[in-house]
């Protein structure tokens, strides 16, 4: 009877082939997760630029221009120069000032994005081709990631948020 058994081809997996193909899906179901979250964070920072952009376009049509801002404020809960004092009646949520995905340190300040300060006191819709208006902050530095795996979001002063994989050309020359 033993020969009988061991003759006998054997069907199935091994305990180790279903260890392998379950770390295997274990892996791709982790990279699936974050590159999702990656998208979900991509999206709520263009979000907050929009927010931002109608709180620009409000505050624009209530005073003729758009507001006289810092590139980035040195005090920025409190300085009158700061996008989160100059617009603070045209949002309902200081959140909108800041990116997802900026390091923690970033994101304490309660401002991540930069203003083009060019656009100080001018008129949002001037003709010529569209500026940009904000972008994040790790723009600044070529030692700094861009924040969205590789890419920067960037406001510009049609409404548009744009991907760059570089900071813009005129925030280098500032």
């Amino acid at each position: 009877m033993d020969r009988h058994l061991r003759s006998r081809p054997r069907s199935g997996f091994t305990l180790i082939e279903l260890l392998v193909v379950l770390v295997m899906l274990g892996c791709l179901a982790t990279l699936g997760w974050f590159a999702a979250r990656q998208v979900m964070i991509r999206k709520q920072c263009k979000r907050n630029l929009y927010a931002i952009y109608n709180a620009l376009e409000m505050y624009e049509m209530d005073r003729g221009t758009l507001p006289r801002l810092a590139f980035f404020p040195d005090k920025p809960q409190t300085d009158k120069d700061s996008p989160l004092v100059a617009l603070r009646t045209y949002f309902s949520s200081p959140d909108i000032f800041v990116c997802p995905a900026a390091p923690a340190y970033h994101q304490a300040l309660g401002i991540t994005y930069i203003w083009n300060v060019t656009l100080n006191g001018r008129k949002l819709h001037a003709a010529g081709s569209p500026t940009w208006m904000m972008t994040e902050m790790s723009a600044l530095s070529e030692n700094v990631p861009p924040p969205h795996l590789g890419i920067y979001n960037a406001l510009y002063t049609d409404g548009h948020v744009r991907k760059l994989k570089k900071p813009p050309e005129a925030l280098q020359e500032m």
